[in-house]
């Protein structure tokens, strides 16, 4: 019988490690094609720096080298595209919508920067970045410049290509641009609740839906220290109304994004008389408190947008005659601001307004009446010695 021609195939070390190489390749090819499809969307957060990959394709081939590493190692169109995908998955994952649209417009403008200067935006150079930031260095402050650069920044840090916020120099000019224009951030001027009780003057004998949800919405901004995004948030079965004390429980916040921090916060026994008297002409009886209404007084089922609480504390200062207007925020600043001009300790006032840090509290009590402080204090007292 003769003997078989066939023999078992036999590979060298370096050909095992090729055809490793090469699955290696397809599977990233396979995991590329299934996730990222779905962010070509352009109203999916940071659709454009998908856009600028896929501009970037035609011009280059997945193989052309397009970056440098923060390793120093060369890194192809491929290696930015599987990058980017896996930091888009994580940032949809890991942050609140209003922080991923906030990170989506800061980026848009730094891609629409390099395109206009015909820059390849994940290969540039401080001195590049440093002329293509000029104009929005003269056009804006510096807690919104901070705020871009911080943007960016966490882009070249999730893809691991160099990035030029890290350069001394391109620092030192963001530095300079602090200290000539200085870091002071206009602040929403602060509703009092003597302003409150005047609103209740004008509109709380008022049969109107827009008047009594207006009044529920200033009522618990100021004495539950809300943001326009927790209010327009909150649902009737957050209301705790038939404790001795009517209760808000707020489940989510800016600051603790999961719920592990959730609290219950009082309000007045007159809030909770108004939002009876809202709850039952409006005829809701469970879902979002606050509602947007129709042209022909109909209550909208859905959730309003933040911007509502801006047109409220508008009207607010209509009605008053303000000649600075009230904003989404005054009631939270005002609430802080008479908290400690009542003498509460900064870290009961940090808890009771879900802020990080105590130093939060005096950032926004900086503009509290001067007679509130030790020195106006001590000066009443010894004024007519």
């Amino acid at each position: 019988m003769e003997e078989s021609n066939n023999h078992p195939i036999t590979y060298t070390q370096d050909q095992a490690l090729s055809e490793s190489h090469k699955m290696i390749e397809l599977r990233n090819q396979r995991e590329l094609a299934s996730t990222y499809d779905k962010f070509r969307d352009p109203s999916t957060p940071f659709s454009t720096l998908v856009i600028e990959v896929d501009r970037m394709g035609t011009e280059y081939r997945n193989t052309d080298i397009v970056a440098t590493s923060t390793k120093g190692e060369d890194v192809s169109l491929l290696d930015v595209k599987l990058a980017l995908v896996r930091w888009l998955e994580i940032i949809n994952n890991k942050y609140a919508d209003n922080t991923i649209k906030s990170l989506n417009y800061d980026l848009t403008i730094f891609i629409d920067l390099c395109h206009k200067h015909q820059i390849n935006p994940f290969d540039i150079t401080c001195r590049q970045f440093i002329n293509i930031s000029e104009q929005r260095r003269s056009e804006c402050k510096p807690a919104t410049m901070s705020r871009w650069c911080n943007s960016v920044s966490k882009f070249y840090q999730a893809l691991n290509i160099v990035n030029p916020m890290q350069d001394e120099l391109v620092k030192s000019v963001f530095v300079k641009h602090r200290k000539d224009k200085g870091c002071g951030q206009r602040q929403a001027i602060g509703m009092t609740f003597e302003l409150l009780d005047e609103v209740y003057d004008v509109l709380g004998e008022s049969d109107s839906l827009a008047d009594m949800r207006d009044l529920v919405a200033l009522s618990l901004m100021l004495e539950c220290l809300m943001r326009r995004a927790e209010l327009v948030s909150v649902t009737v079965e957050n209301l705790v109304l038939d404790a001795e004390t009517p209760l808000l429980h707020i489940a989510r916040s800016k600051t603790d994004q999961d719920g592990s921090d959730s609290v219950y916060l009082p309000f007045s026994d007159r809030t909770k008389h108004t939002i009876e008297r809202w709850l039952a002409a409006s005829g809701i009886t469970s879902g979002y408190l606050l509602r947007g209404l129709t042209r022909y007084g109909k209550v909208r089922p859905n959730k309003p947008a933040p911007d509502l609480i801006n047109k409220i504390t508008k009207r607010a200062s209509d009605l008053l005659g303000l000649e600075i207007k009230l904003s989404g925020h005054s009631g939270r600043v005002g609430g802080i601001q008479e908290l400690v001009a009542d003498g509460h300790s900064n870290i009961a006032i940090q808890l009771n307004a879900r802020l990080k840090t105590p130093a939060m509290v005096a950032r926004y009590a900086r503009e509290i009446n001067a007679s509130t402080l030790p020195m106006g204090a001590f000066l009443k007292r010894n004024k007519d010695k």
